[in-house]
C-alpha cells in the first residue's frame, strides 16, 4: 500500500527507503499545504496536487515493484534444497570428501551460492585446508547478497584463524 515499505521490510535495501522517504515528504507536503495554509491553494490547485500525488503514489509503487522483481530474480535460482540437503548430510556425518564431491559440481554451474560457499569453507577449516578456505571467504564477500552473511563469515574466519594458530603452535 505504501510505496516501498514491503521492500524495506523484506530486503532492507537502500532504495526501498529512499522511496518511501520520498512519498513520506510529498504526502507530509500536500497535507500541509492543504490544512495549514489553506489560503495559498485553490480547491484547482489543491485538486491538481492531489492528482499528481496520486501519479506519484504509482509511479513510486511501479518503481519499488520493479525494484522487487530484480531482487528477486537475481535471488532465484533452480530448486537446490536437494542437493544442499544432501551436501548437508554428508558433512554433518563428517564425510567431508563426499561432501566437497558434491560442493565442487554445483559451484561450478552456481558459482554465486552464498550458502555452498561458505559450506565450501567450513569443509576447508574441517579438512585443515584453511589458506584455501580464506580464498573462498574473500570470494564470498565479494558477492552481492553476502552483506546479509556477514555475521556467519566472520564466525568462520574466527574459527580458522584459530584453527591456523592452533596448527602452527
Amino acid at each position: 500500500m505504501y510505496p516501498g515499505y514491503s521492500g524495506i521490510v523484506q530486503y532492507g535495501h537502500r532504495a526501498f527507503l529512499l522511496i518511501a522517504l520520498g512519498f513520506a515528504l510529498l504526502v507530509n507536503v500536500f497535507l500541509i499545504a492543504n490544512f495549514y495554509w489553506t489560503a495559498l491553494i485553490s480547491t484547482g490547485q489543491r485538486n491538481f496536487f492531489l492528482a499528481a500525488l496520486f501519479g506519484a503514489w504509482i509511479l513510486l509503487t511501479a518503481i519499488a515493484l520493479f525494484w522487487q522483481y530484480r531482487l528477486n530474480s537475481e535471488a532465484k535460482m533452480e530448486p537446490l534444497d536437494e542437493t544442499f540437503r544432501q551436501t548437508m548430510c554428508h558433512y554433518l556425518r563428517g564425510d567431508w570428501f563426499a561432501a566437497e564431491a558434491q560442493v565442487l559440481p554445483h559451484l561450478k554451474k552456481y558459482p554465486k551460492d552464498i550458502e555452498m560457499l561458505l559450506l565450501q569453507a567450513t569443509m576447508y577449516r574441517h579438512t585443515e585446508r584453511c589458506e584455501e578456505a580464506v580464498l573462498v571467504l574473500d570470494k564470498l564477500q565479494l558477492l552481492q547478497n553476502s552483506r546479509y552473511w556477514h555475521t556467519e563469515i566472520e564466525t568462520e574466519r574466527a574459527m580458522i584463524a584459530d584453527a591456523m594458530r592452533s596448527s602452527e603452535g
